[in-house]
């Protein structure tokens, strides 16, 4: 009994450690045909990603912009989002108050939040794509070049609509690119999500292009 015992309490951190190490990431679309249609017309483009885990608990989603150009990174923008607690003074009525908050609540998994759904949102306007990355607490705002060729979609292959993201490292969740050019008079999207984003210069002669990676931590 005692070595059964011995056994448990040896294999109970690395069950537990196995089990957070990476999670489920579902890519969600727009169901509402009418909503559809008002975002094609108005060259808005939408993603949401959703999570449910509730072994991440105390951990959030940072998302990194990377630009490529010939197959090159040539800017990288990080949202820098980190699972702090930030504690802001406020005077109201001649008395100090505290208002805090916790980022794991608005970005992540918090004491009150088991599951996450993460929204990107771009409208074109001539080359410029202003896209919002919407958290449920809060959002981000960025500017990206491109054109009505550039697509905001999975980075991942057309057919999956869950990826297993490993946690405390960057995965490349989302992309901002124009399609591949076959060569033969048709264009795909598909075919980049069948490689590696750090090699659509190489094989697809994609020449500029937006990867955004997420990063749970």
């Amino acid at each position: 009994m005692k070595k059964i015992i011995l056994i448990l309490i040896a294999i109970l951190p690395v069950v537990l450690f196995s089990q957070t190490d990476s999670t489920d990431i579902y890519f969600r679309s727009i169901e509402n045909v009418d909503i559809r249609n008002v975002c094609d017309i108005s060259n808005i483009q939408i993603q949401k990603i959703f999570c449910k885990d509730k072994l991440l608990k105390g951990k959030v989603f940072n998302f990194i912009i990377k630009e490529f150009k010939n197959g090159k990174i040539v800017s990288t923008y990080n949202l820098d989002v980190s699972p702090k607690i930030e504690k802001i003074p406020m005077v109201v009525a001649g008395d100090t108050m505290i208002y805090v908050i916790d980022y794991t609540e608005k970005t992540g998994f918090g004491k009150n939040t088991d599951s996450i759904t993460v929204s990107f949102v771009g409208k074109l306007t001539k080359k410029k794509f202003r896209m919002k990355i919407d958290f449920p607490g809060m959002s981000f705002i960025r500017n990206l070049k491109g054109n009505e060729n550039y697509s905001l979609r999975p980075a991942a292959s057309c057919s999956n609509f869950k990826v297993k993201v490993p946690v405390g490292s960057e995965y490349p969740i989302i992309a901002y690119t124009p399609p591949f050019d076959t060569g033969s008079g048709l264009n795909s999207y598909c075919l980049l999500g069948e490689e590696n984003v750090l090699d659509w210069y190489k094989k697809f002669k994609v020449k500029h292009y937006y990867v955004i990676f997420i990063e749970i931590k």
